[in-house]
């Protein structure tokens, strides 16, 4: 700490004007069993200070509290940092969609910070390396220094909407970085915290406790409608993606401001002009499996594809209460996941056949009642700091 105190301070001596001066720290107070406001205060935000960054705190009151906070954001700020969890992320990222929802483009210049004090960090996790010692430290200073230093890099995120909508009270979409998880295992590490009475021991009793009980999604039947995706085509063509280099020396809360509104073409492929037939052609799959997973690509270090694309897994169709307790042990010690990928897609309706009111999956690993969605992606549209060796 005291090294990155010392290698920090010249920031604050030299400001310079393409660094962040102010930033606005979304907290989840209660991430990290309720740990988070300290460790965020000792490891985090000195180092802010001592860079010449100045710091606005604001709590999350409630589960979906972040999303508010960010629409209705009228201070001007230079970026937003994470300080929670997947769940705080996803609402931030939300709130940020939302807010701009006719101009992606201004999303995308609002960089965003991850501190990894939830007990999930997915996207934290995929960018910081492993220590041997004080690991939790180590990632908290690796990505203050991040924003401090400015490196940044784009990410895919996800939006899901309900395809049985009612135009009376629309409910609105929701967004997400790393996607949606449906079935028993993901019920299961939902449940973890009910074993808190077992210690460092609850990953594990949760699965042998709950193998052989009937209220687990044991059985994720439904029909998968998909597209195939898209190097890019004038049927998936935007400005947005066509010009999203221009005027990136803007700020993002310029947005505020009137301006004029202008396209500059560069030197990149003309999409409007190249002809995809199978574009937006959907394609139907009947599932029926133990457990199904919709991510995107940011959760793992795959090679670049040609085309963006969302990965769809799938569990076993039929398990014994042995090999679930044993994939899901797996899962929590090596992070192996118990599904296998199948196919790629860009985007995707799904219909669950659902048999009783209680069924639910998540999205980034929050709560959402099971029901009809359609998911799009949303290829590079999130920027976020990182470490320099991944800018």
């Amino acid at each position: 700490m005291r090294q990155s105190c010392e290698n920090v301070a010249k920031y604050g001596d030299c400001p310079t004007n393409i660094k962040p001066r102010h930033v606005t720290v979304v907290l989840n107070p209660s991430a990290k069993k309720r740990k988070a406001r300290k460790l965020f205060e000792k490891y985090c935000e000195p180092l802010l200070h001592l860079a010449g960054i100045s710091v606005t705190v604001i709590d999350t009151q409630s589960g979906s509290h972040a999303r508010g906070i960010i629409t209705n954001l009228e201070t001007p700020t230079d970026a937003i940092i994470v300080a929670g969890g997947d769940g705080t992320l996803s609402d931030v990222v939300t709130g940020l969609m939302r807010k701009y929802e006719s101009n992606l483009h201004s999303v995308k210049q609002c960089p965003i910070g991850v501190l990894p004090l939830g007990s999930t960090s997915t996207i934290a996790s995929v960018f910081y390396r492993e220590y041997e010692d004080l690991a939790d430290v180590h990632h908290m200073i690796d990505a203050t220094m991040a924003v401090i230093q400015n490196n940044l890099t784009s990410i895919d995120a996800v939006e899901i909407k309900l395809l049985e909508n009612d135009p009376e009270n629309p409910v609105k979409p929701i967004y997400a970085v790393d996607g949606i998880k449906w079935g028993a295992w993901t019920d299961t590490h939902a449940r973890i915290d009910k074993y808190w009475y077992w210690g460092f021991l609850r990953k594990y009793a949760a699965y042998v406790f709950s193998g052989y009980k009937s209220d687990l999604n044991w059985r994720c039947n439904a029909v998968l409608k998909y597209t195939n995706p898209c190097e890019g085509c004038s049927r998936c063509y935007s400005k947005e993606s066509y010009n999203e280099s221009v005027n990136m020396n803007r700020r993002w809360w310029h947005a505020f401001l009137p301006r004029k509104q202008t396209f500059v073409p560069d030197n990149r492929v003309d999409y409007s002009k190249v002809t995809n037939e199978d574009c937006d052609t959907f394609y139907e799959m009947p599932i029926s499996t133990t457990e199904l997973c919709i991510r995107t690509e940011n959760t793992k270090n795959l090679p670049v594809q040609s085309a963006p694309s969302l990965k769809i897994a799938l569990g076993p169709d039929n398990i014994n209460y042995a090999a679930f307790v044993e994939k899901g042990w797996k899962q929590e010690m090596n992070n192996e996941s118990p599904v296998n990928s199948i196919l790629d897609a860009k985007d995707i309706q799904l219909y669950p056949e659902i048999t009783n009111e209680n069924q639910m999956f998540y999205i980034d690993y929050e709560e959402y009642e099971l029901k009809p969605v359609e998911i799009r992606l949303l290829p590079q549209s999130v920027t976020i700091f990182c470490p320099e060796s991944n800018s």
